[in-house]
């Protein structure tokens, strides 16, 4: 249900300077960057460990599992709660998984059995955590300030994403593990309260919320959500897209990246750090120009060519012998992840009625991890066969998601 233009107090022109935006900047960017340390972190604790691109791939598939299974269950509590302390609480469940790696190392007490229930709990815990992120926003800025608002958001993100991982790498090749999941652990403490301290404003309409929180059990407006979302074309789209590209790319780009750079290039983790980190500063590049942009004439195609760019990205990393190559390799498909990634979820922030926006957010969360456990699974085992083999049938499987795309009745409407 829309808001009507009283619904929020006067907002000055520019959402940094807003004390809720401040705030949800802030827990947002240090908890994204948390979760970035945590992946560099972990991968490489795996990979010194055991020496098995299975072993890591089964380990964060043990993460993946969970995080899937309670994604659309989030999105019912976010609807039925305030978004902020869904996202606060999560954080603060990380904290204490990730504070309790750390005394488990510092100890020496961390086994492989350990941290596959480790895993298990940060999946569970960090299933609400994103998409109650992605609901906060239009309900603390005007409808006309989201593409701006969400650019900012965006470019912190990526930043997190440049940040995140390169830090992990330098931390974990000159200082060690324990003081790297010691950092993870202070990272996710100050994102949860940082989003805490965000206020909804008090006379938001949510009236639509309140009846279903009254008179629906939690499986019927699950399905109230995926009805809502299927109905929409280009949301539908959104769904398709979003699956196929995190299943091509977070297997690959972690699992395989982690082996290419030790294999191909000879590197450690501090390379590791910075190959991940590659992708999100050409996506700084990216948001960066989309909140330059105005309007665009269709999301749909700007999914297809996004898809095609992709999937040619991750073919070149399969056969590319050195680093830099793969550094710019990596930046470019960032900086046009980066340019879709802010159209994409202002238009769904846009069109998306505000008592069913934390479902569909869940949903479009649940299509990006679904099929993280396959993908992690088939990357630890193909790294295992042939490294380039891993590169190139992911690239190729983006292609064909373009093209299916292409095909789609409405892509190319606005």
């Amino acid at each position: 249900m829309a808001t009507s233009s009283k619904s929020k107090p006067k907002q000055t022109k520019f959402p940094m300077l807003q004390r809720n935006f401040c705030f949800l900047w802030l827990g947002q960017a240090l908890i994204l960057c948390a979760v970035q340390f945590w992946v560099v972190a972990l991968t490489w604790l795996v990979l010194k460990t055991t020496h098995s691109g299975t072993v890591i791939g089964s380990v964060l598939m043990t993460a993946a599992i969970p995080r899937g299974i309670l994604t659309l269950v989030g999105g019912v509590i976010i609807d039925r709660f305030i978004p902020n302390r869904v996202a606060a609480s999560g954080a603060l469940a990380l904290t204490l998984l990730v504070g309790i790696c750390t005394t488990l190392l510092l100890f020496n007490g961390l086994q492989l059995p350990q941290i596959f229930i480790i895993a298990a709990l940060f999946g569970a815990s960090d299933a609400f955590i994103y998409p109650a992120l992605m609901t906060i926003l239009p309900r603390i800025v005007d409808k006309s300030q989201l593409q701006g608002a969400n650019a900012i958001l965006g470019g912190g993100e990526q930043i997190t994403n440049v940040i995140g991982p390169a830090v992990s790498g330098i931390v974990v090749g000159n200082f060690g593990l324990p003081i790297a999941f010691a950092i993870n652990t202070v990272l996710f403490a100050l994102g949860s309260l940082f989003l805490y301290l965000v206020r909804q404003p008090k006379n938001l309409n949510l009236t639509n919320l309140e009846v279903s929180t009254s008179q629906q059990s939690f499986s019927s407006e699950i399905m109230e959500g995926l009805r809502y979302a299927w109905r929409n074309r280009i949301i539908r789209l959104c769904l398709i897209v979003a699956a196929m590209l995190n299943f091509a790319l977070l297997g690959p780009l972690v699992v395989g990246g982690a082996k290419l750079v030790e294999v191909r290039f000879g590197g450690d983790a501090i390379q590791f750090g910075y190959f991940l980190a590659a992708y999100g500063a050409g996506a700084v590049l990216g948001i960066i120009i989309a909140g330059a942009i105005g309007q665009i004439n269709s999301i749909g195609m700007m999914l297809v060519w996004l898809s095609f760019a992709l999937g040619g990205g991750l073919i070149a990393l399969g056969f590319t012998d050195k680093i830099t190559i793969a550094y710019f390799i990596l930046a470019a498909m960032g900086l046009g992840g980066g340019i879709v990634g802010v159209f994409a979820v202002t238009w769904l922030q846009e069109q998306t009625e505000m008592h069913m926006q934390g479902r569909v957010m869940s949903l479009i969360a649940f299509a990006s991890i679904a099929l993280d456990p396959f993908s992690q699974a088939i990357s630890g085992f193909l790294i295992d066969v042939s490294l380039s083999f891993l590169f190139v049938a992911a690239g190729v499987l983006m292609v064909c998601t373009g093209l299916f795309a292409l095909t789609r009745p409405g892509v190319r409407v606005k």
